[in-house]
């Protein structure tokens, strides 16, 4: 029985139009230990059309299936999420007893950059310069298969406007987290506003860190490795507590 006490673990979300593999730089700093979910939502890794078949309850559901089986099996669950996960997190944490949350670029404030439609259409044409770190970063975070049927993706835009409403949602409810919570807004990001730490500002259980030399999908050395080291201490201290 006390083994049984002493399971933890991490649920890790992406976001949308993103890949598991998003959260690659972290998975070395979780301990052997814990049980590891890294969700692939529903449409992800797949074709345009794949994509636009899924719909915003599909994923909603896998990650609250996702969390309560985690809950069920586990003493101590954590979750990290990257851009639209983030918003699934922060609603299932407001709900269930979760124990840490990790989330990087929640978007409770969009805005619209020239990069991002830079980046977009290098990322779409394939063509990017080796040293253009921003759009590599952009590709490796992008698992949609490229397709010239530029039609198709017309079926993207009731994802987009089920996601800005999710964004509304969160926004007027983020107020009620309790969950102790490290958030981090890159003040260069393509499409998230850094104002979204005014957002959370009031809450005392949310921490946030701005990532003064990053963007959405990059980040410089300096700031992953501020990311990495905070990732560690909330490890840390979920193991601290489950071993005392």
């Amino acid at each position: 029985m006390a083994g049984d006490q002493e399971k933890t673990a991490i649920l890790l979300i992406h976001g949308i139009l993103g890949t598991p593999s998003h959260f690659a730089p972290f998975l070395s700093l979780i301990p052997p230990a814990w049980h590891i979910c890294n969700l692939s939502l529903k449409g992800h890794g797949g074709s345009v059309t794949d994509f636009s078949r899924a719909s915003m309850a599909e994923w909603k559901q896998q990650v609250k299936n996702a969390l309560e089986e985690l809950l069920e099996t586990n003493n101590k669950v954590m979750i990290a999420a990257h851009s639209m996960g983030t918003l699934f997190a922060i609603q299932q944490a407001i709900e269930k007893p979760v124990d840490a949350l990790f989330l990087l670029n929640v978007p409770l404030k969009v805005r619209v950059t020239f990069r991002l439609f830079r980046t977009a259409w290098s990322v779409f044409t394939g063509k990017i310069k080796p040293d253009d770190s921003w759009s590599l970063a952009a590709q490796n975070a992008y698992s949609i298969e490229r397709d010239y049927h530029i039609l198709r993706y017309l079926g993207w835009v009731p994802r987009y406007l089920e996601l800005f409403s999710e964004i509304r949602k969160t926004r007027k409810i983020i107020g009620e987290l309790s969950t102790p919570a490290y958030i981090y807004l890159s003040v260069q990001d393509e499409m998230v506003s850094p104002k979204c730490r005014e957002i959370c500002r009031d809450n005392r259980f949310v921490c946030v860190k701005m990532l003064e030399n990053s963007g959405h999908f990059y980040y410089s050395p300096e700031d992953q490795r501020l990311m990495k080291e905070d990732f560690h201490r909330m490890v840390q201290q979920i193991q601290n507590e489950t071993s005392g």
